[in-house]
């Protein structure tokens, strides 16, 4: 391992959950942990494949999604550096539901799951860390299956994704870093209806919009707009 890949390494096993390690489990992982590069475009896992082990996004974004048998693409996430991929497969019995792909040049750093399995079943603090990660997305994903099922606006869902971005990234001015198309499959709408949308918000005030990169003027009115 060169001492970029080492360096790397060590960043990884103090992101997001695993913050939640301690300094004798963050060595042990070390020993079982690689990393690797994707280029934009490159495949990481496939739904339908074995269940792979966990990984860490150093840098980049990956787009978690499935396909219809028509195969329509519906985006169900964009993860973004210090997230776990997917947690889930810490936990799939059978093959990977999801397909995820690098949408810009990327590095993941990638944990034997096994290895992984044994610091959580000794680690209080990384359980509870790894179930609240696992609830966020479930949370995102439920939101999604009620707005495809007619029950939350195209507004509401707008809002409500812009609140999200601007919450996890701890800043009101948020790089999307992707196409409209890619942020439109992952809130289940139409590029046109995003693009429509964006466009009123910035009319009304409530957001400065300049090509990818988007500023929340006015919070409490995009609540009430996704609350709506």
């Amino acid at each position: 391992m060169n001492i970029g890949d080492s360096q790397a390494l060590q960043q990884a096993l103090t992101l997001g959950p695993l913050a939640a390690l301690s300094d004798k489990e963050r060595h042990f992982l070390t020993a079982h942990a690689r990393v690797h590069t994707f280029s934009q475009g490159e495949l990481l896992f496939r739904e339908g494949d074995v269940t792979t082990d966990p990984m860490i996004l150093l840098n980049g974004m990956v787009k978690l999604c499935r396909h219809t048998t028509q195969g329509k693409e519906c985006v169900l996430h964009l993860v973004r550096p210090a997230k776990i991929l997917d947690v889930g497969v810490l936990f799939y019995e059978d093959v990977l539901p999801i397909t995820a792909v690098a949408v810009q040049n990327s590095t993941t750093v990638r944990l034997e799951k096994k290895a992984l399995l044994t610091c959580v079943q000794d680690n209080t603090s990384l359980s509870i860390a790894l179930m609240k990660t696992m609830c966020l997305r479930q949370r995102l994903f439920i939101n999604k299956i009620a707005g495809s099922q007619g029950r939350i606006s195209v507004a509401s869902r707008v809002a409500a994704w812009l609140l999200h971005r601007a919450k996890m990234e701890k800043s009101a001015t948020m790089h999307l870093g992707v196409t409209q198309e890619i942020l439109a499959r992952q809130m289940g709408i139409s590029r046109e209806s995003l693009s429509r949308e964006l466009s009123a918000l910035a009319a009304d005030g409530f957001i400065d919009r300049r090509h990818r990169t988007i500023t929340l003027l006015d919070p409490e009115a995009l609540r009430a707009r996704a609350e709506s």
